[in-house]
């Protein structure tokens, strides 16, 4: 066969004869690939810087308050947790919430008689004298200068013009803070309808402040002519808090003993008795009220559990 056939032959096969080619091998080094490098670079983590460790203040710009004698702490209290003219507290509202001011004695004393809102506001703003300064936020230090100097502050007087600012202070301060009050005055008794629904609300609240020492009332509260009808509005309204003093002390009539009435809260009395007898009398039908409560709730507790107890017919 001749060499022009046998190249038909193979084209037509579809087979191809194989050239010898010379093989070539390529370095890697020749070619310089990285291998940490690629068409698709995952991004770099960014890395996240260390926060410094607040460092300890030089002694120079710390003083060891709580190294000093107890003596000198008390003292020191007494110099920014106390007010020798006492709390004196007005209610307001701030940040759309009903909450009290703290004013001097001198304007409390002017503020009294005023049941309006706009004449008190006005009274308020034009007073340029601020009360005595006063650093409760020194409580918040630590727990030992808590526990050390809240009993000061809380032994102060808090004076309240009206039973609104007793109840806007209590819902503020809640039970805990309730529970540490000494001493409250009472200057004003709402008795129109915006205001007199505090008179039962505010002592309604009141039943947190079962530690009170003193309880005093220096408003008349309503036109009575005898010491009973006086004896039983206090009850109608302050109700919750004598009875949860009476149930805390183990004594039905114990807040009858530091409650504490003016002549101003009777002055509508028609009576020849002079003041010691009259609070006597008044304490008197108060005590008369408590133990016929506690004689009812008694009567009913008996009658439940002879109900419980009683055999079932058959």
């Amino acid at each position: 066969m001749s060499q022009s056939t046998a190249d038909e032959v193979t084209f037509a096969s579809g087979r191809y004869s194989k050239r010898k080619r010379t093989q070539v091998v390529y370095c890697l080094e020749e070619l310089e690939v990285d291998d940490s490098e690629s068409d698709y670079e995952t991004p770099q983590l960014k890395k996240r810087k260390a926060t410094r460790t607040s460092r300890p203040l030089p002694k120079h710009k710390t003083f060891p308050f709580l190294e000093l004698p107890a003596e000198i702490r008390n003292e020191i209290y007494h110099y920014v947790l106390a007010d020798p003219s006492g709390i004196n507290l007005v209610s307001v509202n701030k940040h759309k919430r009903r909450t009290v001011k703290r004013v001097t004695a001198k304007l409390m004393e002017d503020l009294r008689g005023y049941n309006g809102s706009v004449v008190i506001n006005y009274k308020i703003k034009a007073n340029t004298e601020e009360p005595a300064v006063l650093v409760p936020s020194l409580l918040a230090v630590n727990k030992q200068i808590l526990h050390e100097g809240r009993s000061i502050l809380y032994s102060n007087e808090f004076t309240f013009m009206d039973t609104s600012a007793l109840y806007n202070l209590l819902v503020n301060l809640g039970p805990t803070g309730a529970s540490l009050l000494k001493r409250i005055r009472l200057l004003g008794w709402g008795d129109g309808r915006g205001t007199k629904p505090y008179n039962h609300a505010c002592f309604a609240v009141l039943v947190w402040a079962t530690n009170l020492s003193k309880v005093s009332i220096d408003t008349h509260m309503g036109y009575h002519r005898s010491t009973k009808k006086v004896a039983e509005r206090i009850y109608r309204d302050a109700f919750p808090w004598l009875e949860a003093v009476g149930m805390a002390q183990g004594k039905v009539d114990a807040a009858v003993d530091i409650l504490d009435l003016s002549e101003d809260s009777y002055r509508f009395v028609s009576t020849n008795s002079d003041v010691e007898e009259v609070t006597k009398e008044i304490g008197d039908h108060l005590r008369t009220i408590l133990e016929a409560q506690r004689k009812r709730v008694m009567a009913t507790v008996v009658t439940k559990k002879r109900k419980s107890t009683a055999p079932t017919e058959l």
